[in-house]
């Protein structure tokens, strides 16, 4: 009887793991990708845009100066022969650029330095908000 039984425990024993490791890896396969991996996935573009009222020029350094938000530094943006700049529609030279002028456009970053703008419209007035209509019902 003994003969029987050690033989039998035995094919449980490794029916019982085999069948252990089978579900853990398929559990580890349905995971679903953290934030963190799926974040570090998706490449972040060198560029974003901007926009505010132009606070100083420097003609000089060829630089356009914005204000910060609340309670952040001043935002300083590179002029350079690539950038395409346009004044009220228009094509333009640094020399139209003036402060009290409403900039808005898209910068690159820089790995050191002053971010570089790549577009510049800047506008001699605000362009007007669109109103909202309100519901029929209201």
């Amino acid at each position: 009887m003994k003969k029987h039984i050690i033989p039998m425990l035995t094919a449980m024993l490794s029916t019982a793991l085999l069948v252990a490791g089978i579900s853990s890896a398929t559990a580890d396969e349905k995971k679903a990708p953290t934030k963190k991996t799926a974040k570090a996935k998706k490449k972040k573009s060198p560029f974003y845009p901007f926009r505010g009222k132009i606070k100083a020029v420097d003609a000089e350094k060829k630089t356009v100066t914005l204000p910060g938000a609340k309670g952040k530094p001043d935002r300083v943006f590179r002029i350079t022969e690539a950038t395409k700049l346009r004044l009220d529609g228009k094509s333009a030279k640094f020399a139209d650029v003036k402060s009290g002028l409403f900039a808005g456009g898209r910068a690159k970053k820089a790995e050191k330095g002053t971010p570089e703008a790549t577009t510049l419209n800047v506008r001699t007035k605000l362009p007007e908000k669109k109103k909202k209509k309100p519901a029929d019902g209201a």
